[in-house]
């Protein structure tokens, strides 16, 4: 018998109460430690793999156009993309993470005390099938959301 804990939906909750009951304790670190606010992470990290256009990047973050130009002009002032007009439609911005916008993602999944104290419970192993599986499912919505 399938427990409800294991159907995509139970699962799916329990994921989103782990992150909602601790949202904060990473964002708030963050802040305190970087230049920009989490939502430049947030951005950043759709880009991460490949190009995308404001809009696209509007939509997947749920902001509107005015607030992604914000962002994007954060990123950009920053140094940790570039804006673009896309070659086929110059109407359309293609945000691209630099190589210093690679290297800062890296530098933010580094911080020392950025993930919650839950996360101690994990043995190492358990850490590499959790971010196997975690990637298994942000590459099924490459180009989705």
């Amino acid at each position: 018998m399938t427990t409800t804990k294991t159907t995509p939906v139970g699962l799916w909750l329990s994921m989103m109460g782990i992150v909602m009951d601790h949202k904060w304790y990473f964002a708030e670190r963050f802040e305190k430690k970087l230049p920009v606010p989490y939502s430049r992470y947030r951005a950043l990290r759709r880009v991460e793999q490949q190009p995308r256009s404001q809009r696209e990047l509007a939509d997947a973050m749920g902001v509107d156009a005015p607030a992604m130009t914000v962002i994007v002009n954060d990123l950009v002032r920053h140094g940790l993309a570039t804006r673009e007009a896309h070659p086929d439609d110059r109407r359309v911005k293609l945000v691209t993470a630099t190589p210093a916008g690679l290297a800062w993602l890296d530098d933010v999944r580094s911080l020392p005390d950025g993930a919650p104290p839950l996360m101690d419970v994990l043995t190492g192993d358990e850490r590499r099938e959790l971010a196997r599986l975690l990637d298994k499912l942000q590459a099924s919505q490459v180009g989705a959301s």
